[in-house]
């Protein structure tokens, strides 16, 4: 279970990376593929790990210019809310096998309990849970099944 939530990790940190830097260039954005890499990797730390990313292409941008520095940090902010609240909640959710729902609530509770190692751990043991409920909720469901059939 911990193997296939990194893999969706990882392969949510790429759509982001490549969503980074499609966007970047088409904002005609400087270090528009040292920023993605950036991000890339920081977005493998669940819900935070992009804006730390982010905080990076901000002090890069600064340099150049204040107004492009603004302009990518109002696009990754943007781009943040749509990858955690839409790909973020599908891929991990889809490759784990757990709702997007309950992708949320395991990293809501688990970084309230653990921090970031809560975010990290939270989701493949609410996968476990979730997964060991309905396997019990089937086997009572073909129990009752099975006994109705009996009686008729």
């Amino acid at each position: 279970m911990f193997e296939d939530y990194i893999a969706g990790q990882c392969k949510e940190a790429f759509i982001l990376g490549v969503l980074c830097f499609c966007g970047m260039t088409v904002l005609n954005l400087d270090y528009a593929g040292l920023i993605s890499v950036v991000i890339t990797f920081t977005a493998l730390v669940p819900i935070l790990g992009a804006y730390i990313g982010g905080a990076i292409g901000v002090l890069l941008l600064l340099f150049i210019s204040p107004g492009k520095a603004l302009l990518f940090l109002v696009f990754l902010i943007v781009l943040q809310q749509f990858e955690g609240n839409v790909i973020y909640l599908r891929v991990v959710g889809r490759k784990i096998g757990l709702p997007g729902i309950w992708v949320l609530v395991a990293i809501s509770v688990g970084s309230g309990i653990m921090g970031i190692w809560g975010m990290l751990i939270g989701v493949p043991l609410t996968t476990i849970l979730y997964q060991l409920i309905q396997k019990n909720v089937r086997k009572q469901e073909l129990r009752i099944s099975n006994s109705e059939n009996t009686k008729g």
